[in-house]
């Protein structure tokens, strides 16, 4: 039977504080956008037609999209350097 792999460990020679650093930088960003989206989320409860709120919470979503792809491409970078 073939042996289960239980998990890898990928080792990157190098000085990596900088990469954690931005990768912080953004999830904190992330964080922050969310809390933002929870709060228009409630006001918007309460008036449903509000098209200053619903343009503030199109904007969030985009933000934080735009946030969540800086964040993959932050994760993939040492990978991307290894090769």
């Amino acid at each position: 039977m073939a042996d289960r792999i239980q998990g890898i460990t990928v080792e990157i020679g190098g000085d990596t504080t900088k990469l954690q650093t931005a990768l912080k930088g953004v999830n904190t960003e992330i964080r922050n956008t969310q809390s933002q989206l929870r709060d228009v989320d409630k006001l918007l409860k309460l008036d449903p037609g509000n098209k200053e709120l619903l343009l503030h919470d199109e904007g969030l979503l985009e933000k934080l999209g735009i946030t969540l792809i800086l964040s993959k491409e932050i994760n993939l970078t040492p990978l991307l350097l290894k090769k």
